[in-house]
């Protein structure tokens, strides 16, 4: 049961994110594709690029497989998967993404008669239930495609995971299921799109990991996350900045070292 005071906070936290923040459509790659096609197929592969991905790539992805291939189901699925895999390079893990776009592509070209409408208009549960059925779709990945289609439902990625926990409106523990069950239990159904969005813009560029910003967070007075960087924040994030420089100096350090020395045989 949610108490009225969790909720209270909640829409705080929400009414002074929607004024501080600003939400810019072309900053959402799925937005960006959703707005100019109106099409769930092709917001669905949008997505699909995505993970594991930064929206930048992510697009640039997208732009080059529709203009080497075509963003259809038809045209995916008779594509080899290599060549999907080379037009959508840009983007993080394209060889395992090109096989899952492809049989994608089959299915709703001979299943679902080359449209995901249909599925879209069934009750919540049911679409979620048949979209997860899909390659490469889970919660997450429904749950953004059914949201942008007017469904009431929460998707929750990395960033919106972080800064509900910090925030302390979810479980620390929480798997995603229940991350989302407890934002839309404490937010109203006509907030459940734009919820995402500002905890994502908030995570991205102040709620970091591992070293948040809450020296510039809005919301500082309202969080009760254990490790803030107020006083002497500037420092932790030098020292945070100052690490992974060094971590990746290492890395390099170590992969110079691994390799042969040009003329010399590896065996002996």
């Amino acid at each position: 049961m949610v108490l009225e005071s969790e909720k209270t906070r909640a829409k705080r936290i929400f009414d002074i994110l929607s004024r501080s923040l600003v939400i810019r459509e072309e900053d959402f790659a799925t937005l960006v594709v959703a707005r100019e096609t109106h099409d769930p197929f092709r917001v669905l592969v949008m997505i699909i690029l995505s993970q594991n991905c930064t929206d930048i790539a992510a697009l640039r992805a997208y732009r080059n497989l529709d203009q080497e291939i075509g963003v259809t189901p038809l045209t995916l699925g008779q594509t080899e998967t290599r060549k999907i895999a080379k037009a959508i390079r840009f983007a993080g893990l394209h060889k395992q993404k090109a096989k899952s776009l492809r049989k994608l592509g089959k299915i709703i070209a001979g299943n679902y008669s080359g449209t995901l409408s249909g599925t879209l208009q069934n009750p919540l549960e049911e679409a979620r239930a048949l979209l997860q059925e899909l390659p490469n779709v889970g919660p997450k990945t429904a749950d953004v495609l059914l949201a942008l289609w007017g469904n009431p439902t929460i998707s929750v990625d990395t960033h919106v995971d972080r800064v509900s926990k910090r925030l302390g409106l979810a479980q620390q523990k929480a798997n995603y299921e229940n991350v989302r069950t407890s934002l839309m239990q404490l937010y109203n159904p006509k907030d459940y799109r734009a919820v995402p969005l500002l905890f994502m813009a908030l995570g991205r560029k102040i709620c970091k990991a591992p070293v948040p910003r809450c020296f510039q967070c809005q919301v500082a007075n309202l969080c009760p996350f254990p490790n803030k960087t107020l006083l002497g924040s500037r420092t932790a994030i030098n020292m945070a900045s100052l690490g992974k420089s060094r971590r990746a100096i290492h890395r390099r350090s170590r992969s110079r070292t691994k390799r042969p020395l040009s003329g010399v045989s590896r065996t002996a």
